[in-house]
């Protein structure tokens, strides 16, 4: 059922881009077909042999770049090209500064409220799904393969999962992949990066909504900072 050119292990680093990139290629390509539905997550993972939240990582950056759609209950589906991004920049899509900054303007307003929500819905496979988000980092760290831009925006939307609000889910699988090209990989420092996640997912297992909310809006200011360091030297090495 699977096409074996398409569907097959991936052997990178980048797992995740390398899937993105392989079903972009396939779609640009009409092997795989507008209206055409993806296999399931479980298929997806047999294929690839990756994880799950490989798998999602790629399926959300795929919905953000408007090459597939989500239909409730139903899966992952190809969009119509009229919908649809094209060209050689889709996996490399990059954010202005100004751009970048209003998203982070978006998520400062959304996402507390969201964390604040998640805090008070969370359930326990929800816990579970954040601790392998946060295993796999940490193994990624250790293997000096870990790339924050990409990974650690899996943690903000099993937050948004933790909901149970398909809206705010949706909101950030598209908000989440998008960062300016002057700071991909060279943010947030990785220490700081995991210190300040493994606050958001203890936080969750206290339940304290006040709290939790709290916790976003510290997480995202430092966000804001680090990013906007990385950009500044962007910008004065472009000089």
């Amino acid at each position: 059922m699977l096409q074996k050119k398409i569907f097959s292990p991936v052997q990178a680093t980048n797992l995740s881009h390398t899937i993105v990139e392989r079903l972009t290629k396939a779609i640009e390509q009409d092997d795989l077909k507008p209206g055409e539905k993806l296999p399931s997550e479980k298929e997806l993972m047999d294929a690839f042999q990756v994880g799950r939240s490989t798998v999602r990582e790629a399926l959300h950056s795929l919905v953000a770049l408007k090459l597939v759609e989500v239909r409730a209950g139903k899966g992952y589906y190809v969009r119509k090209p009229n919908d649809s991004m094209r060209g050689k920049d889709l996996v490399e899509f990059t954010l202005s500064e100004q751009d970048f900054l209003d998203v982070m303007e978006a998520r400062e307003e959304i996402e507390p409220r969201i964390a604040r929500i998640a805090a008070e819905r969370v359930l326990p496979e929800d816990l579970e799904t954040l601790e392998q988000t946060y295993a796999k980092i940490e193994e990624e760290v250790k293997q000096g393969t870990y790339h924050d831009y990409r990974r650690s925006g899996s943690v903000h939307i099993d937050i948004a999962r933790a909901s149970h609000n398909s809206v705010f889910i949706r909101i950030m699988e598209t908000l989440i992949p998008f960062f300016p090209s002057q700071v991909r990989g060279r943010s947030i420092p990785t220490q700081e990066e995991m210190r300040m996640h493994r606050k958001l997912i203890d936080g969750l297992y206290e339940g304290d909504p006040d709290k939790m909310e709290n916790l976003m809006r510290e997480h995202l200011a430092l966000t804001r900072k680090f990013y906007l360091d990385a950009l500044q030297k962007g910008g004065d090495r472009s000089r």
